[in-house]
C-alpha cells in the first residue's frame, strides 16, 4: 500500500477538518516502505494521525489493533487503496457532531475499471424511503427487509457501542467486513441516514480482495467468515431479537449462504470447480441451515431472465448448469447489470 496510501490520507487532510478527527493507521507486517509513508503523515500531522505497527495478521487483526485505542465519538473504516471525498468527510463530521445514533449510513461510489462511476444509495428501487438526519429505531428500518445496503463502505458506529460489546474480527483471513456488517445488528438500538457520499471505493486495483480471480483463489477464506458469522447466529440468545430483527437477520444468513453457493455454483470459472469440494460446503452450510430453521435458498442467476434455480440443479445433478447455459447466463447477467445502474443508480 506504500504508493496508495499518500492518496487515501490526503483525501483525509484536504477536508481541513483535522481538528474533528483521528485516522489511526495500523501498518499489518507490511514488507515495502508502507510503515515509512505512515509514519511521515504522522509526523507532520501528529494531532490527527496516529500510527500502529504489527505484524501481519490479515484484515481483521487491524481492526482489533486500533479498535481498543480509538478515541473518537465514532469510528468508521477505511481502506488504503480507497480514499474519503474531502468535502464530503468535512460535512460528515458536522453531521455527526449532531447525532447520537448507534448506527450512521451515508453513500458510496464504487469505482469500476476504466474509471466508470456508480453511486451507492440506501434506496428501495430507486426511492429513498427515510429522511436524513432524522433517527429511527433501527428495527423499523430492518422491517423493510433490504439487505443489500448494510456494507462496509456505508457504515460507521458509535465506538463505545462496539467497545461495550466486546466486538471483534476474525483474524488471519480476509473477508471479515463482513463482520463489520452484521455483528452490530445484533445490539445497535438506532440508525441514521445522511445524504453524504463519502466513501470512494476502488475496484479498479489489480489484486483487490473482490477482483473475481482472487476471489476465486480465496473462498476458503470466504467460508471461513461465514461459518464463523453462521456460528455467532447460532450461539446467540435469539429469543432476546424482536421478530423484525429476527426476520432481517433470517434474510441476511440465508442471502449469505445463498451468496456461498452461488460463488461456487455460478461465480467460479468452470476449470476451477469441484464437485466434490462444493458438497462438503454445501454439507456444512445445509447444517447450519437446519439449526437455524432458515427456509431452503433458491439460487437464480441474477439477471432474472434465466429462471433456472443454480441450487436445485446441483442438488439433482451434483453438477453445475450445462456450459451453453452459464455461457448465455454470463451475458444475460452483463445486459441486466447494465440497465439495473441506468435505471435505478
Amino acid at each position: 500500500m506504500a504508493q496508495l496510501l499518500p492518496r487515501c490520507l490526503d483525501s483525509l487532510l484536504e477536508s481541513g477538518a483535522q481538528a474533528d478527527f483521528e485516522a489511526i493507521v495500523v501498518n499489518d507486517g507490511s514488507k515495502d516502505n508502507t510503515l515509512q509513508v505512515a509514519l511521515k503523515y504522522r509526523d507532520a500531522n501528529p494531532d490527527c494521525i496516529r500510527v500502529i505497527d504489527k505484524p501481519n495478521g490479515n484484515y481483521g487483526s487491524t481492526i482489533n489493533a486500533a479498535l481498543p485505542q480509538a478515541r473518537g465519538k465514532y469510528v468508521k473504516i477505511l481502506d488504503a487503496d480507497d480514499w474519503f471525498a474531502p468535502a464530503a468527510l468535512a460535512k460528515f463530521l458536522r453531521e455527526l457532531s449532531g447525532t447520537d445514533a448507534d448506527m450512521v449510513v451515508t453513500h458510496f461510489t464504487q469505482i469500476h475499471p476504466k474509471g466508470v462511476k456508480e453511486l451507492a444509495k440506501y434506496n428501495l428501487y430507486g426511492k429513498e424511503p427515510y429522511e436524513y438526519g432524522k433517527t429511527y429505531p433501527l428495527d423499523q428500518v430492518l422491517s423493510d427487509g433490504y439487505i443489500r445496503f448494510f456494507l462496509m463502505h456505508s457504515l460507521a458506529y458509535r465506538t463505545q457501542l462496539l467497545v461495550q460489546n466486546g466486538y471483534r474480527q476474525t483474524e488471519g483471513c480476509s473477508y471479515t467486513d463482513l463482520e463489520w456488517d452484521v455483528y452490530p445488528l445484533f445490539y445497535a438500538r438506532d440508525i441514521v441516514f445522511f445524504d453524504t457520499n463519502l466513501y470512494q471505493y476502488n475496484l479498479d486495483r489489480e489484486g483487490q480482495t473482490m477482483d473475481p480471480k482472487v476471489l476465486a483463489r480465496s473462498l476458503d477464506q470466504l467460508g471461513r467468515v461465514t461459518e464463523n458469522i453462521l456460528g455467532f447466529y447460532e450461539n446467540y440468545p435469539r429469543e432476546g431479537l424482536s421478530p423484525e430483527r429476527k426476520a432481517f437477520l433470517d434474510g441476511f444468513y440465508r442471502n449469505r449462504i445463498r451468496l456461498m453457493a452461488k460463488s461456487y455454483l455460478l461465480d467460479l470459472p468452470r476449470d476451477m470447480f469441484n464437485a466434490d469440494e462444493f458438497a462438503r460446503v454445501d454439507e456444512k452450510l445445509q447444517g447450519h441451515m437446519e439449526k437455524l430453521g432458515l427456509e431452503p435458498i433458491k439460487l437464480f442467476p441474477a439477471n432474472k431472465i434465466i429462471r433456472v434455480d443454480a441450487y436445485k440443479y446441483w442438488r439433482r445433478k451434483r453438477s453445475r448448469f450445462p456450459k451453453a447455459l452459464e455461457a448465455v447466463n454470463s451475458v444475460a447477467d452483463r445486459i441486466m447489470t447494465t440497465l439495473y445502474r441506468k435505471i435505478f443508480r
